[in-house]
C-alpha cells in the first residue's frame, strides 16, 4: 500500500503526488502528466490492487468497462481517459474534479450543523440523473443501444465540484448487455453482488436480471435521504441492511413543510416503488417530474447559486484541501527534471551541432541540410559512424584549430562526424558516374536555338512572311 510519505512517485509518465485514498479494487491518487502538446495535465489515477492484477477474469472485466467508460463523454460524467498497463499494475486515468463526493459533502454540513436547502437537494439529484440518463440511452457506432447500467450509484460517486458542477463517476464495475440472453447468463448470485447494499433495488440484491431502473431506483434513495438529511437503511448490521433492502422496505416521505408535499411525496414513491414496471420507465420521465414540481412549486435553482452554497458554507474546508494538495504538487515540481524534448534540449543539442559542423566543414553545407542529414543517418547510425571513421578519421580532430565554438559535447561530436562523411561522399562521386550524369557543353545553346528557329518560322507564316 502506497502512503503520503512515499509520494511524490514516477509512475509511468504520470508523477503521482497526492494520496486520495484505496476502494475495493484500486488505490487512488491525484496525478500530473503533459499531454503531446507538453500541456500540463491533473489528473486521478486508479491503480489496481496487486492482488486483482493477478486475477485474469478480473482484468479482462476491467478492460472491456474501459472499452465502455471511454465512450462516456456528458458533462455529468467524470471522463476516462485512458486505461494502461505498467509494472506489471494496470491503472485507469480519469478527469479530475475538484471539490467533494457528496458523502463527504452531507458530512460537513452535519458539521456545521446546516441543513441542504430543498433547491439543491433537487438540483443535485436532477443533475445525476441527466448523467444517468445520457448513459442509459447511448448507442454505438451503428445506432444499437449499449445498455449501460452503472448499478452503484451511491454518495461516493457523486461528485460536486467547487464551480457547483455534479458528476456521477466510477461506472467500474457497469455491464453492457448486448445480447439478448446477456442478463440470462450474467444474473448475480449474493456472493458476486457489486456496489453498496444500501442503494441497490431489491432484484439487484435478489440476483434477478436488471436493467436501467435500478439505477433510477437507486437515485430515489439519494433523494429520500437528502430530503431527510439522514440515511434510508442506517443499520450496523449488514444482515439487517440486506434484508430490509431485499424487501424495499422504505418509510414513506416526512412532511417537513415541502411546498407542493403531496405532489414531492408521490415521485419518492413512485422513483422507489418494489417493482420495476411500477418506476419511472427512464431517466428523461424522472427529470421531467422533478422539474414539473420545481415549476409548480415556484423553486428557482442553478448551478451558480449552488455553488455560493457551497463557497459559504464549506469553503474555508474546500480551500484547505486545495492548499494541502498545492503543497503536495509543490514539492513534486521542486524535484529535478528528467530530460524530456518538450524543454527544448533537442533542439539546443541541433543547434549546437550545426555550428560545431559548420566550424569542420566551413560553410558549403546548409544548417538545414545538416539537421535533417543528422535525423536520416540516425536510422543507419552503425554502418555511417563506421564509414566516417575509415574515411574522415583527420577530419575529426580539427574542432581544436579552430576555435570557432565552445567545447562540444559527446553526441555533437557524433552526429558531426556522420555530416562530415556525408559531405565527404558527395564531393567524393566516382568519375564514370560524373561523366554519365553531366550533359556536353553544347547541348543547352542547340536546344535553345531549335526554339527560337520555330518560333520564328510560326511568325512568319501568321504574319503572311512566308
Amino acid at each position: 500500500m502506497t502512503t503520503d510519505n512515499a509520494l511524490p512517485l514516477k509512475f509511468g509518465h504520470y508523477y503521482l503526488y497526492d494520496y486520495i485514498g484505496r476502494g475495493g479494487m484500486a488505490e487512488i491518487f491525484l496525478a500530473k502528466t503533459h499531454t503531446e502538446l507538453g500541456t500540463e495535465r491533473i489528473c486521478v489515477i486508479k491503480r489496481i490492487l496487486p492482488e486483482l492484477n493477478r486475477n485474469r477474469a478480473f482484468c479482462e472485466m476491467l478492460i472491456n468497462e474501459a472499452k465502455l467508460c471511454a465512450q462516456l463523454s456528458h458533462a455529468n460524467v467524470v471522463q476516462t481517459y485512458e486505461l494502461g498497463h505498467i509494472d506489471d499494475q494496470f491503472y485507469i486515468a480519469m478527469e479530475y474534479v475538484e471539490g467533494v463526493d457528496l458523502n463527504r459533502l452531507l458530512g460537513l454540513l452535519t458539521r456545521a450543523q446546516t441543513a441542504l436547502p430543498l433547491p439543491f437537494a433537487l438540483f443535485i439529484i436532477v443533475e445525476t440523473l441527466r448523467g444517468l440518463d445520457y448513459a442509459h440511452r447511448l448507442a454505438d457506432a451503428s445506432g444499437a443501444p449499449l445498455h449501460i447500467i452503472h448499478r452503484d450509484v451511491s454518495p461516493t460517486n457523486v461528485l460536486i465540484s467547487t464551480e457547483g458542477e455534479v458528476k456521477l463517476c466510477d461506472f467500474g464495475i457497469a455491464k453492457v448487455q448486448q445480447s439478448e440472453g446477456f442478463a440470462d447468463t450474467h444474473s448475480l448470485e449474493d456472493s458476486h453482488i457489486k456496489g453498496k447494499v444500501a442503494y441497490m433495488a431489491p432484484e439487484h440484491i435478489a440476483g434477478s436480471p436488471i436493467d436501467q431502473r435500478a439505477d433510477l431506483f437507486a437515485a430515489g434513495i439519494l433523494l429520500w435521504e437528502l430530503l431527510h438529511g439522514r440515511r434510508l437503511y442506517k443499520s450496523k448490521d449488514h444482515e439487517e441492511t440486506l434484508r430490509r433492502a431485499k424487501a424495499a422496505d422504505i418509510p414513506p416521505l416526512e412532511d417537513r413543510d415541502f411546498p407542493e408535499f403531496e405532489m414531492l411525496a408521490a415521485i419518492v414513491r413512485k422513483a422507489l416503488a418494489k417493482e420495476p414496471d411500477h418506476r419511472f420507465a427512464s431517466g428523461q420521465e424522472f427529470i421531467r417530474a422533478l422539474e414539473d414540481y420545481m415549476h409548480i412549486s415556484g423553486i428557482a435553482v442553478s448551478q451558480l447559486r449552488f455553488s455560493d452554497f457551497l463557497m459559504e458554507n464549506v469553503g474555508e474546508n474546500l480551500k484547505a484541501q486545495r492548499r494541502e494538495r498545492e503543497q503536495h504538487l509543490a514539492v513534486l515540481l521542486a524535484m529535478p527534471k528528467e530530460p524530456d524534448e518538450s524543454t527544448g534540449e533537442t533542439v539546443r543539442l541541433r543547434e549546437e551541432t550545426a555550428r560545431f559542423t559548420q566550424s569542420l566543414l566551413g560553410d558549403e553545407i546548409d544548417d538545414d541540410d545538416e539537421i535533417d542529414d543528422d535525423n536520416n543517418d540516425n536510422d543507419n547510425g552503425d554502418k555511417t559512424d563506421s564509414d566516417a571513421d575509415a574515411r574522415n578519421g583527420d577530419r575529426a580532430s580539427r574542432p581544436a584549430d579552430t576555435g570557432a565554438s565552445p567545447a562540444p559535447t559527446d553526441d555533437a561530436l557524433d552526429s558531426a562526424a556522420r555530416l562530415a562523411a556525408k559531405f565527404e561522399r558527395e564531393q567524393q562521386t566516382p568519375p564514370s558516374a560524373s561523366a554519365e550524369a553531366a550533359s556536353p557543353a553544347w547541348v543547352p545553346w542547340a536546344v535553345a536555338s531549335g526554339v527560337l528557329v520555330a518560333l520564328l518560322l510560326l511568325s512568319a507564316h501568321f504574319l503572311g512572311w512566308w
